[in-house]
């Protein structure tokens, strides 16, 4: 990413991933400097993994998890894409928060 960083503090909300299974299955981290501890992800964003798991209600086997997440990481992908051509960042940990809202 260049300096030129798009950010409006009213397009996030706070990320809620059940277990932070996408930070732990996908290394998922920060937008700006990658630290695994996510607190805020652009609004509009596909739903938590971890949370679509979780409301399945359910112990699944690894298959099920495979073919229930296929979609939801494919529609995560192309979120980030966007993001990225946009110069957004989809995920911010509360460091960069606070440096980009000051």
């Amino acid at each position: 990413m260049n300096n030129k960083i798009n950010f409006n503090k009213d397009n996030y909300v706070e990320f809620n991933d059940f277990n932070d299974v996408m930070i732990q299955a996908f290394g998922i981290g920060c937008s700006l400097c990658y630290e695994p501890q996510i607190s805020f992800v652009l609004k509009d964003h596909p739903k938590p993994i971890g949370s679509l798991i979780k409301e399945q209600g359910k112990n699944l086997t690894d298959s099920e998890v495979e073919k229930l997440v296929e979609k939801p990481i494919q529609e995560w992908q192309k979120f980030e894409d966007i993001n990225f051509d946009n110069q957004e960042p989809t995920f911010l940990c509360d460091e960069c928060w606070n440096q980009m809202i000051w």
